[in-house]
């Protein structure tokens, strides 16, 4: 049952129906119109809802971009150093350059022995940086290790290298972690870097040891050297 629209009342229908029948099926055709054209009208059936919270990343400090499988190798590509790592696998590391040969970008990938990539992985550039290449890599379980030595100017005389490692899936090249490395002892500005060979980056006794050289920036001239141990989960 409703109430018609323009009456207060079915009594009043009654009488209508009763003095002027044809009126009255004049009104009642005008409202079962009406009815319907708005029935037909999805403004005014439609339901208000709530809006949904749109799906957010999950907040664990890993670029968007770096979670990205790509057997792709970089244009530019220079190899560094190449790892057997077991399993019939190797990892490669080294950089990436533009097009005009500059500005390095760390890269590392897990191949198979035939040299077809499993995954590639461009790295980000530590802070305060404008270059890096990925010159070490050691596998530990499930892991690779990789050492990025960087650069934070053009100019080799005022720039400082710094040095990070990057802990990644062996299974997709996902970072897992990254710490920056430190010079024990020396609280002074340094430029450090790691020579090549297997006996810069290596697991040992449970953790990941890193060996290299350092110069003060106010005595660069004075090189000495220095020995860092790093947590397997990079963790201080």
């Amino acid at each position: 049952m409703f109430v018609a629209r323009g009456f207060k009342s079915l009594d009043l229908l009654d009488r209508l129906m009763t003095t002027n029948p044809y009126t009255a099926l004049l009104a009642v055709s005008a409202l079962t119109f009406a009815l319907a054209a708005c029935s037909a009208d999805p403004a005014a059936n439609a339901s208000v809802s709530t809006p949904q919270p749109l799906a957010s990343a999950a907040n664990d400090g890993v670029p968007n971009d770096a979670r990205a499988k790509s057997t792709d190798i970089p244009p530019g590509f220079s190899s560094y150093a190449s790892e057997s790592i077991g399993d019939n696998k190797q990892c490669v590391v080294g950089a990436a350059v533009d097009d005009d040969g500059m500005n390095q970008r760390p890269v590392a990938y897990v191949a198979e022995t035939s040299g077809k990539a499993l995954w590639t992985r461009t790295l980000e550039l530590p802070t305060q940086t404008y270059q890096s290449r990925a010159t070490h890599c050691v596998r530990e379980a499930d892991s690779v290790y990789v050492l990025l030595q960087s650069d934070t100017q053009p100019q080799q005389a005022s720039s400082q290298t710094l040095l990070r490692v990057v802990r990644l899936a062996l299974g997709d090249g996902a970072v897992q972690g990254q710490a920056d490395v430190p010079v024990p002892g020396v609280k002074d500005p340094v430029s450090a870097w790691v020579e090549e060979g297997a006996q810069g980056l290596r697991w040992s006794n449970g953790g990941l040891i890193v060996s290299g050289q350092y110069y003060r920036l106010d005595d660069s001239d004075r090189r000495s050297t220095f020995q860092v141990g790093l947590k397997p989960d990079l963790k201080s």
